[in-house]
């Protein structure tokens, strides 16, 4: 799924196994800091020869949590449940 120039990247949009570019625009952090949260065993990747990386959007959301409009409306829905 290639994404247009002009059109943002989201977590809707995002296709589910990224490039360290686009895991880096969805968490808005650069790109280096994808790779170092990879090298250091934080966020799980596959390589594929030595220059391909990829990166399940999954695993991209469980190491740096939910978006803010998900964790939002998942407040929402569970409002006054105990």
């Amino acid at each position: 799924m290639k994404q247009e120039s002009n059109s943002p990247l989201t977590w809707e949009t995002a296709p589910d196994i990224l490039t360290a570019q686009e895991a880096s625009a969805l968490v808005r952090i650069p790109r280096n800091g994808v790779y170092g949260a990879i090298q250091a065993g934080l966020l799980p990747a596959v390589r594929f020869g030595p220059r391909r990386i990829r990166i399940a959007k999954a695993a991209l959301k469980e190491v740096f949590g939910l978006p803010l409009e998900e964790r939002d409306s998942t407040a929402a829905l569970n409002h006054g449940k105990a």
